[in-house]
């Protein structure tokens, strides 16, 4: 037996020593194409990064489709493209925190930008149901999902790729200020379709939707509360308060489980609307999730 998990422990181990050259060549050959590479946390921000290049630098993304950055661990191919990059635009999430001097020791020329310096950083709800321990008031790092917060995130990455290419600069200018252009459309357009349910609750099973539901001065209700399912006696409660303030829809995120949002939805007579707030497609996704409030309120 024992013989057998050492064959497979050497097995896995020639798979991951076969897989980092290979890694690293992909890297290497977007670095070789001659452009600018601009490593982002998130996909919403590679959309971003994206949009202001036009197809001028090339962009790579940490944590990818269907992952989390509460739980995200780079692979060796990460590490890899990490490399390679020129740049890193930070996002605040909270991988980076442990990652970030790993990155620093072991690539030393790559530029650490902090996408989030300047932003107005809004508190998690600290309010707790009875029965849970209270939880400590924390910063809410989710500021993807906010205009003003994406908006600083598009100038810190267009002052970003002009420095580290200047002769591109006035396009990145151009492209920044245009997508900064649609964005404020967007927002100022739901502004008008949810106009008249200020102050009204929405329930989401984590609460990652802070700074957007402010934009439209909407109050955010967790299901899931420090990282944990809520407990039957919580649920209860939870339901309870839905029903008060005639909350109908349960939204849940497709990183995180269902089966307490569908509990709550049946107990309520509502529905499951489920919502990504890490899509690439960031302003279509603004959009989606603007449409899936203003049908919930109706």
């Amino acid at each position: 037996m024992r013989t057998y998990i050492q064959i497979l422990t050497i097995f896995f181990f020639l798979i991951i020593l076969l897989a980092l050259p290979l890694a690293a060549r992909g890297a290497q050959e977007a670095a070789d194409d001659g452009k600018l590479t601009v490593a982002v946390s998130i996909l919403p921000h590679q959309a971003a990064v994206d949009a202001i290049s036009g197809g001028l630098a090339n962009s790579v993304v940490l944590v990818g489709e269907g992952q989390s950055p509460h739980s995200y661990e780079p692979t060796p191919r990460q590490m890899s493209a990490l490399a390679a990059a020129d740049l890193w635009l930070l996002s605040g999430t909270d991988f980076e925190t442990a990652l970030r001097p790993k990155v620093v020791s072991l690539y030393p020329d790559l530029a650490l930008i902090d996408g989030t310096e300047g932003v107005a950083f809004r508190h998690m709800d600290a309010h707790s149901h009875e029965g849970e321990e209270d939880q400590e008031e924390t910063l809410d790092l989710h500021t993807w999902l906010g205009k003003d917060p994406y908006l600083i995130f598009i100038d810190h990455a267009v002052d970003a790729l002009s420095e580290a290419d200047p002769a591109n600069r006035e396009t990145y200018r151009k492209n920044g200020e245009a997508y900064k252009a649609e964005i404020t459309r967007e927002f100022n357009e739901l502004g008008k379709e949810l106009a008249g349910n200020e102050g009204r609750t929405v329930l989401v099973f984590h609460p990652s939707f802070g700074y957007f539901l402010d934009e439209f001065s909407l109050k955010q209700e967790g299901i899931e509360t420090g990282g944990k399912e809520p407990t039957a006696r919580v649920l209860s409660q939870i339901i309870d308060e839905a029903v008060t303030e005639g909350v109908s829809t349960v939204f849940v995120q497709k990183q995180f489980p269902v089966s307490a949002a569908e509990t709550i939805a049946k107990a309520i007579g509502g529905r499951v609307v489920g919502i990504d707030p890490l899509s690439y497609n960031w302003l279509d996704n603004i959009r989606e999730i603007g449409t899936a409030l203003k049908e919930s309120f109706q």
